[in-house]
Formats: structure tokens, C-alpha cells, sequence
């Protein structure tokens, strides 16, 4: 038997899920959506942006949260590459790579993870609408591997989409 108490009421919620007499806590986030954005040349496009969890400036790639009521992923996705990257994406061009939960030990939300090829050419300009950003730029895809392989890059999605196309031979 579970019984759950709502101990944080934020834009996130936290509860505490008592499951056979143990006590959890379950955090209930929103869903999101993130996009491994290549070019003609196999150049990855990534966001620079701060995040306080870490207190540091990351490399990632595009994402968001599915925090409008009603948006598909692929709808949302392309929201959020117009507002990280000023990107323009038909969402017919997304290629599903994988849905997974990345935080299962205190979360059932899922991330949604998409590929998809631009012109290095529809990048207009490295200027952002999303005040979290700080910068979107190119990635020569053996510095992305460098950066993947020495830490400086260490968010998840990212690293899964690193893995993605060494399994895939995107880079060859």
C-alpha cells in the first residue's frame, strides 16, 4: 500500500511516498524534450548556459519542459529551438532517437530525444530568446568528442546523444 503527502507546492512539487511503511520522496517535474542538432558538416549545435544545481556554466544541447498543456513533445521541441537557438525546425524533420527516464530513482518524468540535420546556414545569429542561454554555437564533432570524453561536457542527454552517434557512425 502507498500514501503520499505533498511536502513542496513549487513550480516543482515534492511528496513523500510512504510504500510498505518506508517513507520516499518523489519529486514530479515536467516532461521535456531535447534535440541533437547536426549540420551538413557533422558540426553539433550546443547552448551555453548557467546552471545553479551546479553552479557552473554547462555545454548541452537544446531542451526544454513540456509545460504547456497539450503540446506533443515534437510540438514543443520545435518551440524550444526557436526560443533557445532562433532556430526554425518543421517538426516532420525530427527523427525520434529515444524516450527514457533520466532521473528514475525520484522521478517518473520522461525525456523526450530527437536528431535532427540543419544548414549550418539556418542559424542566423547566436543571439538567444530564452534568458537562461548565454550562447549557441557550433561544435566540431571531435571537440565534441573531446569534451565528452574530459568532463566538460557532463550533462546526460548530451552524453547519450554523444553515444547515440559513435553507435550510429554519424561522425564517419
Amino acid at each position: 500500500m502507498s500514501q503520499e503527502e505533498l511536502v513542496y507546492n513549487g513550480w516543482l512539487k515534492v511528496y513523500n511516498k510512504e510504500v510498505n511503511g518506508r517513507i520516499y520522496d518523489v519529486l514530479q517535474n515536467y516532461d521535456a524534450v531535447a534535440a541533437f542538432i547536426t549540420d551538413e558538416f557533422g558540426d553539433i549545435l550546443m547552448v551555453r548556459q548557467f546552471r545553479p544545481a551546479v553552479m557552473k556554466e554547462t555545454l548541452e544541447i537544446p531542451a526544454g519542459c513540456l509545460d504547456i498543456k497539450g503540446e506533443s513533445p515534437e510540438e514543443c521541441l520545435v518551440r524550444e529551438l526557436k526560443e533557445e537557438t532562433n532556430l526554425i525546425v518543421d517538426k516532420t524533420a525530427l527523427s525520434k532517437i529515444i524516450s527514457y527516464t533520466p532521473m528514475l530513482g525520484f522521478s517518473k518524468s520522461i525525456l523526450h530525444l530527437y536528431h535532427v540535420t540543419v544548414k549550418k546556414s539556418d542559424l542566423k545569429t547566436n543571439i538567444t530568446h530564452d534568458e537562461d542561454v548565454k550562447e549557441v554555437l557550433w561544435i566540431d564533432k571531435n571537440t565534441f568528442k573531446e569534451y565528452v570524453k574530459s568532463g566538460k561536457i557532463f550533462d546526460g542527454k548530451t552524453i547519450l546523444s554523444y553515444l547515440y552517434v559513435m553507435n550510429k557512425n554519424i561522425f564517419d
